[in-house]
């Protein structure tokens, strides 16, 4: 898998993570830094055609953006259309508001990928950078700290940054 497909399945497991935990800011919608996160991860397992790229591509900003707008076809519908993961759980470890226009979320997201491995179960924990523009937050970066793939029979461990 190259580094950019595993930035963006780092990225959407990361927004299903945050679904399930708190945030420090109240305002729901675009102008939540945590929910704009898992409306993106929801909307990156709702891809069906690459034609659903431009959907993706609104939740972006910076290097993000500009990554998923330079795949081709076949690299978006490989990462995002032919996907073969499931979400199990997504935990909020830490939200920080760096300023009023920058948030860093520190999450881990949990999902099963056949595509690893029979029942193999993968665990992301992942630093995501948001940023405030136009009054709308937009992911610039995502960072993985750490990956953990669990086998049905075994358990191997990946740590590194991508």
């Amino acid at each position: 898998m190259s580094s950019e497909r595993k930035f963006f399945s780092l990225l959407l497991s990361g927004a299903l993570m945050l679904a399930a935990g708190g945030c420090s800011k109240k305002v729901a919608g675009e102008n939540d830094p945590k929910q704009r996160l898992v409306d993106y991860i929801a909307q990156s397992f709702k891809v069906s055609d690459v034609r659903d790229r431009e959907k993706l591509i609104a939740f972006l900003s910076g290097g993000a953006k500009n990554r998923l707008v330079a795949w081709s076809d076949e690299q978006f519908r490989e990462a995002f259309v032919d996907t073969k993961r499931q979400f199990i759980k997504l935990a909020i470890r830490e939200v920080k508001s760096l300023s009023d226009t920058e948030t860093n979320v520190t999450y881990e997201l949990t999902y099963t990928d056949q595509g690893k491995g029979v029942d193999a179960r993968v665990t992301h924990k992942r630093m995501c950078e948001l940023v405030l523009e136009n009054n709308q937050w937009f992911i610039r970066e995502v960072h993985n700290i750490k990956e953990l793939i669990e086998y049905k029979n075994e358990m191997s461990l990946q740590v590194g940054k991508f």
